[in-house]
């Protein structure tokens, strides 16, 4: 299980595949974005209750995409692999990642790029792998992206994850998540993406 530094670093991860994900039920360009624990739970409906206590109902249907975070290693990531990272510039002036996560092939290229995080010093990368170099401080990831290319150095302690394809029976009451949803034509939130978290 992830711990906790890990989860939030996890939820910063996920939002960064849509640049800032926007307060509980702003919108921005027809989607919606929410975070929250799931508290009800019924076939392809279910309930989602917010940091303040606030409650959305939300469809899932065909077109839902569920995605959940599985434990992995440095070991796992090659050349062609799609990742994002959250990385620090270190004394020697090098990106280091604090944590990195795989992405399945379905979710390449969302939230393409290298962007600068609230924290000074601190980048969010995601972009495509193209060679994993060995090196003392670390592993270093060469990952190139719509503009631009970059280094990761990936050292020993970093979490890393990878994101999987799920399932609606990955839905559990309780279970945190990041949602995206939609209008429906009778004016229902349909849950276009679903990031168990």
């Amino acid at each position: 299980m992830l711990n906790r530094r890990s989860m939030l670093l996890g939820s910063l991860l996920i939002a960064s595949l849509y640049a800032a994900a926007p307060s509980f039920g702003q919108q921005a360009d027809g989607v919606t974005r929410f975070s929250g624990t799931i508290e009800k739970l019924d076939g392809q409906h279910f309930t989602l209750k917010s940091a303040d206590s606030s409650l959305v109902d939300f469809n899932v249907i065909a077109e839902t995409m569920i995605t959940r975070n599985e434990p992995s290693s440095l070991d796992a990531v090659k050349a062609g692999d799609y990742i994002a990272s959250a990385a620090i510039k270190g004394e020697d002036g090098k990106l280091h990642s604090t944590e990195l996560r795989i992405f399945p092939e379905g979710m390449r290229g969302l939230g393409e790029g290298q962007r600068a995080m609230q924290e000074p010093g601190k980048t969010m990368t995601n972009a495509s792998v193209s060679e994993v170099v060995a090196a003392a401080d670390g592993p270093t990831l060469k990952v190139t992206y719509k503009g631009g290319t970059s280094e990761l150095v990936v050292g020993p302690k970093v979490p890393i994850t990878a994101v999987v394809i799920g399932k609606v029976d990955d839905l559990k009451v309780g279970l945190a998540v990041f949602v995206m949803a939609g209008k429906a034509a009778d004016g229902s939130l349909d849950a276009k993406r679903i990031f168990a978290r």
